[in-house]
């Protein structure tokens, strides 16, 4: 997963994610019909959503435009704010899914004296455009 940090169309990979979950429905309507029910597709495209999870790392300043942060998924869940992202598995000639979304969700956890980690659910806004790898 990568996400356009800083808007100027330079994708930056998400690297302290250790797993990543991607999930998408198609809304189905229930028809109630003489001849009986029967279940259809909604004219709605789906909208995927990608769960995240990961290891929370901070990065220093010199650091931090070529890295995304726990804090900057929990930042951008907080204020809301859209950002474009780009995800495909790590393997040569897979697709690339790119969509704008959001963090929908965010938490963390953590003991005395182990890691602490992330959970964040990155949620598309719109049906997603997939590129076929070269």
């Amino acid at each position: 997963m990568a996400v356009d940090k800083a808007d100027n169309d330079t994708f930056v990979v998400i690297k302290c994610a250790t797993d990543i979950n991607m999930s998408s429905e198609l809304e189905q309507l229930e028809a109630n019909c003489y001849g009986g029910n029967e279940i259809l597709i909604s004219g709605n495209d789906p909208i995927p959503a990608f769960t995240l999870n990961g290891i929370v790392k901070e990065y220093p300043s010199a650091q931090k435009a070529a890295n995304v942060s726990g804090n900057d998924l929990e930042d951008w869940h907080l204020s809301k704010e859209p950002k474009d992202f780009k995800y495909a598995r790590g393997m040569t000639g897979d697709r690339v899914r790119k969509f704008k979304g959001f963090v929908s969700a965010y938490g963390e956890a953590g003991t005395a004296n182990g890691l602490q980690t992330y959970s964040a659910t990155i949620s598309a806004m719109h049906k997603i455009e997939i590129e076929e790898a070269p």
